[in-house]
């Protein structure tokens, strides 16, 4: 079993759920990428990562207590239990790979659950460099 997560909005360092649930708690964190198509939830704040060919780009991270810390993220994205269509995301076990060796790890994933009636309606916006923290970025400057 993996002991990893590979993160994509909030959960990275310097986003709003970052010292709410990983500050203090990392063991480590590389630069890494991951297989899907990323998203911006326009009525939420935060982002979606559906199944696709694009690289979609964030932090692969190993944490201390991982089984306690893993129930606490498994509620802040929605993940009641496996293959649950009431799930906002659901946790599943991708192929990460580090940017800086290219070395290919399993690790989990919140991948946004396109069988929840509510996400199916969900109002996104495409990301095509892949990069949340891009996207955040130019979206921040055109905030006045």
């Amino acid at each position: 079993m993996t002991q990893k997560i590979f993160v994509y909005g909030s959960l990275m360092k310097g986003f709003f759920n970052y010292n709410n649930y990983l500050k203090d708690k990392i063991k480590s964190r590389k630069l890494a990428k991951v297989k899907g198509e990323l998203y911006h939830l326009d009525n939420k704040g935060y982002p979606a990562l559906l199944e696709g060919d694009d690289d979609v780009f964030g932090e692969l991270i190993e944490i201390e207590d991982f089984d306690k810390n893993l129930v606490s993220l498994d509620t802040l994205e929605g993940y009641i239990e496996k293959n649950s269509e009431l799930n906002e995301y659901n946790r599943v076990i991708k192929d990460i790979k580090l940017l800086d060796n290219e070395k290919i790890l399993k690790a989990y994933v919140y991948s946004f659950n396109l069988k929840n009636i509510q996400n199916r309606n969900a109002k996104k916006t495409y990301i095509p460099s892949g990069s949340w923290r891009e996207y955040m970025k130019v979206k921040s400057k055109r905030v006045i």
